[in-house]
C-alpha cells in the first residue's frame, strides 16, 4: 500500500509579506492542497489530508495515483 512516505510533498512559504503560512502540495496528487503556519502544522497538516483523500478514493473503489518517481529515502 502507497503511503505519504512514497510522494514528494512540496512546501512553499506564502508570498504574502505579513503572512506566515506554509503551503503544501503533492506534485502526482493534485488534489491535495494544504499548509499550516509552522512546519509542524503544515507537515500534520499534510498526513491528514492524505489519509483523507486516500479513504475517499477507496469509498469510491479507486486507488492513489502511482508516484512518478521513488523519494523514500533508505
Amino acid at each position: 500500500m502507497l503511503t505519504i512516505e512514497d510522494y514528494e510533498i512540496v512546501i512553499v512559504p506564502s508570498h504574502e509579506k505579513d503572512e506566515h503560512w506554509l503551503h503544501i502540495r503533492f506534485p502526482d496528487i493534485p488534489e491535495i492542497l494544504t499548509g499550516g503556519s509552522s512546519i509542524d502544522e503544515a507537515i500534520k497538516n499534510a498526513k491528514e489530508a492524505f489519509d483523507c483523500h486516500r479513504e475517499a478514493l477507496l469509498k469510491q473503489g479507486k486507488e492513489l495515483p502511482e508516484p512518478k518517481k521513488s523519494y523514500a529515502f533508505a
